[in-house]
């Protein structure tokens, strides 16, 4: 029963955004199964409705899959997806884990899951911040799709920072190609935070972040920033989406 089970959910999972139809051997190929096996499943998830098959045999979902993903969006939103794993973060970090998102230039806070520790970076929900300072505002700029709005952002981080347009660029690309950014007191003297991209399956975009003093953070960099990489990739793949 499980085989099955994971099987179907392999057909699935085979099309993707840029690939919405497969044929039969496209799809044997991907869940690495004999076409006649591959047959047998897909004619049975046709029948289910769950599957349509083209005038050019090929195959893709159908519109079933509309009304269930209405149905997780009504009742399920990126708070309720992404606190149980913020929970473990913060457990597994002893630190203060954030998740923000921007809006109209500013980096807003969805929502925190502070630590015990008397010495900790408070943040509140609905807090916003200028999108140009912070491990999380470099993030969300870094990952961004409004090109104009990241151009934007740049040059004003070049001229408060004193820096050129160019270095600014070249740190948001390093922070793509690494898939997450640090900070050191940027935004806060003293305090140290590490970011990591959510993306949704709407293309919402997000970040999620480890703050803590710098006393606590700094030998703790490298580990930590593998463990937020790790939460951030796990809260996308809920949201449907896929991480940086």
């Amino acid at each position: 029963m499980m085989r099955s089970v994971q099987r179907i959910l392999a057909i699935f999972e085979s099309f993707t955004p840029t690939e919405t139809c497969l044929a039969l051997h496209q799809i044997a190929q991907r869940i690495e199964l004999p076409k006649s096996t591959t047959f047998r499943l897909l004619q049975s998830l046709e029948q289910a409705g769950y599957l349509m098959r083209l005038e050019d045999q090929r195959y893709c979902l159908s519109f079933r899959f509309t009304r269930l993903a209405g149905l997780v969006r009504s009742t399920m939103g990126i708070r309720e997806v992404a606190r149980p794993i913020m929970r473990e973060l913060a457990a597994a970090t002893s630190e203060t884990v954030t998740l923000h998102t921007s809006s109209a230039g500013m980096r807003v806070c969805i929502d925190a899951v502070a630590t015990a520790s008397p010495l900790r970076s408070v943040t509140q929900p609905g807090e916003q911040a200028p999108l140009t300072v912070g491990s999380s505002s470099k993030v969300l700029l870094a990952f961004a799709d409004d090109r104009k709005a990241v151009a934007s952002a740049v040059a004003r981080i070049a001229k408060l920072g004193e820096r050129s347009q160019a270095d600014v660029e070249a740190e948001l690309a390093r922070i793509r190609k690494q898939g997450y950014a640090v900070s050191h007191g940027e935004r806060v003297v003293g305090v140290c935070a590490i970011a990591a991209p959510v993306r949704g399956l709407d293309d919402g975009q997000y970040a999620l972040s480890v703050v803590g003093p710098m006393v606590r953070m700094r030998d703790k960099e490298k580990d930590f920033a593998k463990l937020v990489v790790r939460a951030a990739a796990d809260i996308s793949w809920l949201l449907g989406g896929q991480s940086a």
